[in-house]
């Protein structure tokens, strides 16, 4: 196969599995009574064995390196802690008080927040194009939240909250590790940022006191929201990369909404107004527009 064609359809992939996984976890909030602070444990615990299992498999040096030495090790920590941890709490908590869509497409603030980010950190005031990608992603969220009535909110105040948290964390889980991404394999610094993330959601939380009914529903959805949505995005994510490079990743990455919306709509009966739609699409632009400038 074409490199730049399999290269693409694993930048799509990766979109649908995070995309499904979200809906995956709508499924478990709506109609099983689960909790995200009983769901985001397991998974990140769970994904980041299976993570390092492969990575032990595959690159066992690089595996073991980053563990011995104190910089990247204690990096990989804060990433874990700082920003994958907080990435997923805040967005499975985002789909729980709303739904997959929404929440998957408030996350898409991040490339904003990353734009102001470098405008701040290089000291320089936000070109026209920039500009533009503001004023579109606050219109995209006053159309999700208010439906275009400034009067009342058309989501709850949590909801609201946690997506926009969610792309805060997102920028930050970016950030942290920018450096050791260099040094390591991809799967390497997530297998490891998950574990660490995992073991403190687990101390903080304690998902075993919760009480959750596990029937053959449950099982399936928590395989693919550990697997799909965690190992195999990831690993098709990393195969994007190596071979598009991560800008049209990314870009190929944003069918992950589209997913989520679609699946949620067909499966679970979630509705959404045209406003919705329009309150998406001026969201998910920015995330072109600021790729095409970049380029």
């Amino acid at each position: 196969m074409n490199k730049k064609l399999f290269g693409s359809i694993c930048g799509i992939m990766t979109g649908v599995c995070w995309g499904v996984s979200g809906v995956f976890g709508q499924f478990l909030f709506e109609t099983r009574g689960v909790e995200s602070f009983w769901l985001v444990p397991i998974r990140m615990l769970s994904a980041g064995i299976f993570l390092l299992l492969y990575g032990t498999i595959t690159d066992l040096p690089n595996t073991k390196r980053l563990l011995h030495n104190r910089r990247d090790f204690l990096q990989a920590i804060l990433t874990g802690v700082c920003g994958t941890m907080m990435f997923q709490l805040s967005f499975f908590l985002a789909v729980q008080h709303s739904n997959a869509g929404t929440a998957t497409v408030l996350q898409y603030l991040c490339p904003v927040i990353t734009m102001l980010y470098v405008c701040l950190r290089d000291r320089h005031a936000p070109k026209k194009v920039e500009l533009l990608c503001i004023f579109l992603a606050l219109a995209g969220i006053f159309l999700i939240s208010t439906h275009g009535n400034v009067g009342s909110l058309v989501i709850t105040p949590a909801a609201l909250l946690w997506g926009v948290a969610t792309a805060f964390f997102m920028f930050l889980n970016t950030v942290i590790p920018e450096g050791i991404y260099k040094r390591y394999p991809s799967t390497v610094v997530i297998g490891w940022a998950f574990l660490f993330g995992g073991i403190a959601l687990c101390l903080i939380f304690r998902p075993w006191n919760y009480s959750v009914q596990i029937d053959f529903a449950v099982v399936i959805s928590m395989l693919f929201i550990v697997l799909g949505g965690s190992v195999f995005a990831y690993l098709f994510y990393g195969n994007a990369i190596k071979r598009i490079g991560p800008a049209k990743s990314s870009l190929f990455a944003a069918s992950e909404p589209v997913a989520a919306a679609a699946l949620s709509i067909i499966w679970l009966k979630t509705s959404f107004s045209v406003i919705d739609i329009l309150g998406f699409v001026l969201i998910i632009s920015t995330l072109f527009i600021l790729s095409s400038t970049n380029a």
